[in-house]
């Protein structure tokens, strides 16, 4: 059974900044009592009250206490569906990795304003624009769905005058609403994954963890950095979701519902990366298809950082979609010593490849691991794809 220990938070947070802030100033942390475990939707009397305006003017003035102050949802104790008006619910072909948690995705575009389509960067948002994205962790992960899972945060990134600005809320004892945290938390969990019982340590980000990943610098420049959101760009929304009707294009709905402009007419213009998950049979993708899977696993986990614009342009490693066809095969690592291995990627060779032993290091204060934020667990799923990735190439040997 999953256990959720303790959380830390702080109580004096009225009046921070958001994680565009660049202060380091770290309050005192609280220990919240240890709380009952709650799995599933809170049955607080509060949740049945229902709400169905979206509060546009605080999002763009206000860094809320709680998460139910913005009314995003109809139920204030359900962050995970049945969203007012102009909210949709969407998916990644692709997920971003952290500890086998659930993730419910949400967009809120203001009335009237639409974002606008890009080929391969997010979409181009208006003002107003709000992602909201809830993390559940499930007891087993091969029976998911919010009833069976504990609420643990969400998180908002909201687009305001200044650019985007991001905010985590960490879910209450009963689970009615959500606090506002912006120097994080974390808690004790376990979860069964593939039958075996994994202990853990969940992380909730404070604000320099934040810019940390979601920061692109133009040019290397950090006086031109701005905030960016990582995953709703056309090749991962270029795909199915199942709105209550039945699958859909994901593109197409956000332009039917109003939300998205500027769509090539061609289908063929728009580019997509293969479907992948942890049930994804890695032993059925054909070698031919192989290396797409691969660099889509790589463009959403890593390429945030690991790009010309990211926090880690500089480490010889690119691992953005349609980027150095390459990557980072042969290459030598800039600052790291890689523990007695010469290459990021070794052809024909995953156990050597420096890439492979930093995905499955732990967090255990080596420094070793990557990503170094978001996750306290290996994910063997997108390791194992990896692994078949470079052990299928016939690239020529590193010398």
């Amino acid at each position: 059974m999953k256990t959720i220990n303790k959380i830390f938070v702080s109580l004096a947070l009225v009046g921070l900044a958001g994680c565009g802030s660049s202060s380091d100033s770290t309050p005192a942390t609280v220990t919240v009592p240890d709380p009952v475990s709650t799995v599933g939707l809170s049955n607080n009397e509060i949740c049945s009250t229902q709400t169905n305006d979206v509060q546009w003017d605080l999002l763009l003035t206000q860094d809320a206490q709680n998460l139910s102050t913005y009314q995003l949802f109809e139920s204030q104790c359900n962050p995970t569906a049945n969203a007012n008006a102009r909210g949709l619910p969407f998916d990644l072909a692709v997920p971003l990795f952290t500890d086998y948690a659930s993730k419910y995705r949400f967009v809120f575009v203001p009335e009237n304003e639409t974002a606008t389509y890009q080929a391969s960067e997010a979409f181009d948002f208006p003002i107003g624009t709000v992602i909201v994205k809830t993390f559940t962790l499930p007891t087993d992960t091969s029976d998911r769905g919010v009833n069976k899972e504990e609420i643990i945060e969400t998180r908002l990134l909201i687009k305001r005058d200044n650019g985007w600005n991001a905010f985590p809320y960490i879910w209450n004892e009963d689970k009615s609403d959500a606090v506002l945290s912006l120097i994080g938390g974390n808690t004790e969990a376990s979860i069964i994954h593939d039958a075996e019982t994994l202990n853990f340590e969940y992380g909730v980000p404070n604000g320099q963890q934040c810019i940390k990943c979601h920061q692109l610098k133009p040019g290397g420049d950090s006086k031109l950095a701005f905030i960016a959101p990582i995953g709703p760009k056309a090749r991962f929304l270029n795909s199915d979701f199942d709105y209550g009707t039945g699958p859909e294009n994901q593109i197409a709905k956000w332009v039917s519902e109003g939300l998205l402009t500027g769509v090539p007419v061609a289908a063929e213009e728009i580019d997509a990366t293969p479907k992948f998950s942890d049930s994804t049979d890695i032993n059925a993708i054909s070698p031919s298809l192989l290396d797409g899977y691969a660099r889509a696993w790589l463009d959403i986990n890593c390429a945030h950082c690991h790009r010309e614009e990211g926090d880690a342009g500089n480490t010889n490693f690119n691992a953005l979609w349609g980027e150095a066809s390459s990557l980072a095969t042969c290459n030598q690592p800039i600052s790291y010593g890689g523990q007695g291995l010469s290459w990021i990627i070794t052809p024909g060779e995953a156990d050597q490849s420096i890439l492979i032993q930093r995905m499955e290091a732990l967090p255990d204060g080596n420094g070793d691991q990557m990503p170094p934020l978001g996750r306290d667990l290996v994910h063997s799923e997108g390791s194992e794809l990896i692994k078949a990735w470079i052990n299928a190439s016939t690239a020529t040997p590193c010398n």
